[in-house]
């Protein structure tokens, strides 16, 4: 038998109170353990932070070449410097590999990010962005030599960690960082930013 619905049952059906798609996909997504970064970088990183700890709290009993990767991919203009060097820190401590991808562009904090995984990739065509940042305060003139001290002290840590962590000697750290650094996806891979381009999605899978 062919059932018709009428107008009033699609009312009533409309009245059901459906799950948000956008949280099904995030759901998704953390179930598979993906964060799919797509936005500028603000506290909302410091959520993401919890997820890697509680990932590998579920990993602890574990071997570690057992365990289900992380995947993080990245795409952004930069943004928050304290929030990324935060997630930072939780990636290079996480047991559980935490694999980073390059989407579109990996710019300043996104660039430290991208860097910060145990095991990088980017698309053929990702841009990645390195440079000495920005930051805008209006104060005494004393507050303003204490945050530009303090930015010194911070400075010298990003270079510390992208000159460990890449093929970037501190020469070429010190000729370029205060520039609009630009990097093409081959860049990155001759300077060991990444590891692999991309030329199969089956290298994510």
């Amino acid at each position: 038998m062919i059932e018709i619905i009428l107008d009033e049952d699609i009312k009533e059906l409309q009245k059901t109170n459906l799950p948000d798609p956008s949280l099904l996909d995030y759901y998704s997504r953390l179930n598979r353990r993906e964060i799919f970064w797509n936005a500028d970088v603000d506290e909302t990183l410091v959520d993401f932070s919890h997820q890697i700890i509680q990932w590998n709290i579920e990993d602890k009993d574990i071997p570690v070449d057992q365990r289900k990767s992380i995947k993080i991919y990245i795409n952004t203009d930069g943004g928050c410097l304290n929030s990324v060097l935060n997630f930072i820190n939780v990636i290079r401590l996480s047991k559980t590999p935490v694999i980073t991808i390059g989407m579109g562009k990996v710019f300043s904090a996104g660039f430290l990010l991208l860097l910060a995984g145990h095991n990088r990739y980017c698309f053929k065509n990702t841009e990645g962005l390195l440079h000495s940042g920005s930051f805008g305060i209006m104060n005494s003139t004393e507050k303003v030599m204490d945050y530009i001290d303090h930015t010194k002290k911070i400075e010298k840590k990003v270079k510390e960690y992208v000159t460990e962590n890449c093929n970037i000697t501190t020469e070429e750290y010190d000729r370029n960082y205060r520039n609009e650094w630009y990097m093409t996806s081959e860049e990155m891979l001759g300077y060991g930013i990444v590891h692999k381009i991309i030329d199969d999605l089956d290298d994510l899978i």
